[in-house]
């Protein structure tokens, strides 16, 4: 499983895999959770792979310049990007949501000691995101089609006009991400056309 995930970190990454690689080391070194890599059986959910550490670290530098209360990771898989956040910003509410029940029992277990974090088993496509108001979205590339994808991000954009909101995008295709309208552009940072981050706020 490990030469299997370092085979697709290289494929994907090409020349910053050696820069990848040393992030993934580092946090695995410090004891961060949810480092598991799960493949799909469902057509229109990806397979899990979790953000790089490397872009995690980056985007934490672009947000430490900003306030947000709630953060939801939309498909949190194993839990990386949850544990990460929750300790790069203290005090905030976490929420992830997972539709594939192994990822989601696994996440639900790492972080049943942790108040200020849940974890639901859901497809968050046809839930209702309102009700957990949340001001900071993350996206790791949860859906295969990217038309899916565009219509759910106009309908949460819609949700969220009224106040200040982040958006959070890894992994997706940048032509995409850069056509979104009514987003304010923060930063980006790609190291080829899908491969990278976009960070954008609602104001």
């Amino acid at each position: 499983m490990i030469l299997r995930n370092l085979f697709r970190i290289v494929i994907n990454y090409k020349l910053f895999t050696i820069l990848i690689i040393f992030f993934e080391f580092l946090y695995l070194l410090k004891g961060y959770k949810g480092n598991k890599f799960n493949f799909s059986n469902n057509k229109l959910m990806n397979d899990n792979i979790p953000c790089p550490y490397y872009f995690l670290y980056k985007i934490k530098k672009a947000l430490q310049n900003y306030n947000f209360d709630k953060f939801i990771d939309l498909g949190c898989g194993s839990g990386r990007v949850i544990d990460f956040f929750n300790k790069s910003f203290p005090n905030k509410t976490l929420l992830g949501i997972e539709y594939f029940d192994q990822q989601y029992k696994y996440s639900k277990k790492i972080f049943n000691k942790n108040s200020n974090i849940n974890i639901i088993q859901n497809d968050f496509t046809k839930i209702d995101l309102s009700l957990h108001n949340a001001d900071c979205y993350f996206f790791n590339d949860p859906l295969v089609e990217s038309s899916n994808f565009i219509v759910f991000i106009e309908k949460i954009i819609k949700l969220s006009l009224k106040k200040k909101t982040f958006f959070i995008f890894v992994n997706y295709d940048k032509k995409i991400i850069y056509n979104l309208e009514k987003l304010k552009h923060i930063e980006s940072y790609y190291i080829n056309n899908t491969k990278g981050y976009s960070i954008y706020s609602s104001s």
